[in-house]
């Protein structure tokens, strides 16, 4: 399994408060729903905030690379006009080097 960092940014700055966080809800359903070539979503962990999204995706894939170009792909998918983020920027979508090194606990102690 790989845990792949994923950030969403909007074309503007949403608006605080509830309405924001409840925005992770859906997010997080589209995600687990999101057709990924080669890969497969196990879990999303997502956050919102007045800057967009952010979420650690957890996938079984061939390679670590195949997970981040599926994610990716499937990622570009939500902001295509249509989707669920329609506008929405995918800024990043990449290995968490601290997951993927099993360093997790070692950054919480840093």
């Amino acid at each position: 399994m790989y845990a792949i960092r994923l950030e969403l940014i909007p074309s503007r700055p949403l608006l605080g408060g509830p309405g924001a966080e409840a925005g992770a809800g859906p997010v997080r359903a589209a995600l687990m729903r999101l057709p990924l070539d080669g890969a497969r979503m196990c879990h999303a962990r997502v956050l919102a905030g007045p800057d967009g999204l952010a979420a650690v995706c957890f996938l079984t894939a061939a390679s670590l690379l195949a997970a981040e170009r599926s994610l990716r792909a499937g990622a570009g998918a939500l902001a295509e006009p249509g989707g669920p983020l329609a506008g929405w920027t995918v800024a990043r979508c990449e290995a968490d080097p601290w997951i993927a090194l099993g360093m997790l606990q070692a950054r919480a102690r840093s």
